[in-house]
């Protein structure tokens, strides 16, 4: 789309009623076509409107990019004591620009003018483009096609932008993919959490309480999980663990989580505790849980008990409430079970119903029988779970650990004993529960789904680290509920120009 010939003209009436001619002429024939009948079904008309006003659009973006430019100009000049008649201006193709908007193609001149004592051309309108030419999209358009290619393969993101702009906007996925990359590896982690008043707001208006200490509670814990990655040169390694971390709290009116943010790594147990180590300089996670002007919250860490955490996280929260997610541990007992009876699926069930009680943990809720009428069937309260810990198991598996007949089974019980045995400090659940805590890690393994495998574990996928650690940001940025604020930063475009150029 090329700027229309009055764009250059200095009086702003002619563009107005250049545009205002345009509009009509997109319009009139809609409203004659409705008026004699032609139009005969709603969905012709809304389509026929959107195509009008697609183009009714690129020609006002024309000349508001173009305006954009000459005032960028017009500053740059006054600013080196000039007017602008004193100044040549370079109208000729060479200094125009041409953009992908989210409207389609835009062309229009950059407004650029000839110094009259160097001699040299300046483009001081540049500075409105910074990506350009390295990125040929508007802002916009650069981020639509980031957030389509954060929840969609770049194929689909592609043919997603095509249709939902009637075409205007034609881009290829490779060029999707560089630009999202460029965008989501350039994400500083502060942005994947909420601010530090937010989560202050958060912890003092809504969080839940420990009813022994009265604070707010605020948890963390760090997970890994496996995707297919481009490793050493080669697709050979196809599986490749990736840490991720989560910050959240519980809503003391609903019960709900309140995901305060998060993040994924590639790195190894080294990387995720700089990673904790970055988010106490930043406060958003103080490692006593001070928060300033009296909030002290109580953190706490649940995890699955690997050797690792213990070694590398925990450490850097002193004062933590330590919380073994109860359903590893009873997965580590139905596992032993069906190892130590392997032909008897009733026996299994019946240590994996014994560890339950010892655990103090409820068993799970029958299927709801759904009547009409008078014999409606309702499920009552569940009763309250007594108090349990992983000590009360030992004896569970000891006597399953007798009753092994092979030796693989016995391998296995002995490696549940070892599990239990080296976290039994953290399955005090009777006492946790009472005071209101967690004992269960399902919010941090549903932020796996939501913010990783729900767009990278797809059928076929395999990604190298930096394309993957891109989309990654990208969700988890969308999923802490701060893109806009992100997309509206005023020097977000010369930010990553600038990354872009180092």
């Amino acid at each position: 789309m090329t700027a229309p010939p009055l764009l250059i003209a200095r009086s702003s009436a002619d563009v107005k009623a250049d545009l205002h001619r345009r509009f009509a002429e997109a319009i009139d024939p809609l409203l004659d076509a409705a008026a004699s009948g032609e139009l005969r079904r709603a969905r012709d008309a809304e389509l026929r409107l959107w195509i009008a006003m697609i183009a009714v659009g690129r020609a006002v973006l024309v000349v508001l990019f173009a305006m954009l430019c000459r005032r960028r100009t017009e500053d740059a000049v006054r600013g080196a004591g000039l007017e602008m008649s004193d100044v040549e201006q370079r109208m000729d193709r060479d200094y125009w620009t041409t953009l992908t908007s989210t409207f389609g193609g835009v062309s229009f001149p950059m407004a650029a003018y000839r110094h009259p004592e160097t001699g040299r051309t300046e483009v001081p309108a540049r500075d409105v483009f910074p990506l350009y030419p390295k990125v040929r999209s508007s802002e916009v358009c650069v981020e639509w096609e980031s957030m389509l290619a954060a929840d969609h393969p770049f194929r689909k993101a592609a043919d997603a932008l095509g249709f939902f702009t009637h075409g205007a906007v034609d881009l290829e996925d490779n060029t999707i993919e560089r630009h999202a990359v460029m965008v989501g590896s350039a994400i500083p982690q502060c942005w994947l959490y909420l601010t530090k008043d937010e989560i202050r707001e958060a912890l003092l208006k809504h969080a839940t309480c420990d009813a022994k200490t009265g604070r707010p509670i605020v948890y963390v814990s760090t997970d890994a999980h496996a995707l297919k990655r481009f490793v050493d040169e080669t697709w050979k390694p196809e599986w490749k663990m990736i840490n991720g971390i989560r910050v959240w709290c519980v809503d003391r009116d609903t019960g709900k989580i309140i995901h305060l943010g998060g993040e994924y790594t590639w790195g190894d147990c080294r990387e995720v505790a700089e990673r904790f180590v970055a988010l106490h300089t930043m406060g958003l996670v103080p490692s006593d849980g001070n928060y300033g002007d009296g909030l002290v919250a109580q953190v706490a860490i649940l995890t699955d008990g690997l050797d690792w955490i213990v070694d590398h996280v925990v450490p850097l929260f002193p004062g933590a409430v330590l919380i073994l997610d109860v359903y590893h541990v009873l997965e580590q007992v139905a596992e032993a079970a069906r190892a130590a009876y392997p032909r008897s699926k009733r026996k299994a069930k019946q240590v994996s119903i014994e560890a339950r009680k010892a655990l103090g943990v409820r068993n799970r809720r029958g299927r709801t029988v759904n009547r009409k009428g008078s014999r409606r069937r309702r499920h009552g309260k569940r009763p309250p779970g007594s108090a349990g810990n992983a000590g009360k198991l030992v004896p569970v598996l000891e006597r399953l650990h007798k009753a092994a007949k092979t030796k693989r089974g016995q391998e296995r019980v002995e490696k549940a004993i070892a599990y239990v045995a080296r976290n039994v400090g953290r399955t005090d659940y009777g006492d946790l529960r009472e005071r209101g805590f967690q004992i269960g890690s399902g919010a941090m393994e549903s932020m796996h789904r939501t913010g990783s495998q729900i767009r990278l574990k797809r059928a076929g996928c395999r990604w190298t680290g930096e394309v993957a650690q891109a989309i990654l940001n990208l969700r988890m940025l969308t999923l802490v509920g701060r893109w806009d604020d992100y997309w509206g930063q005023p020097d977000l475009m010369r930010t990553l120009a600038d990354r872009e150029a180092a």
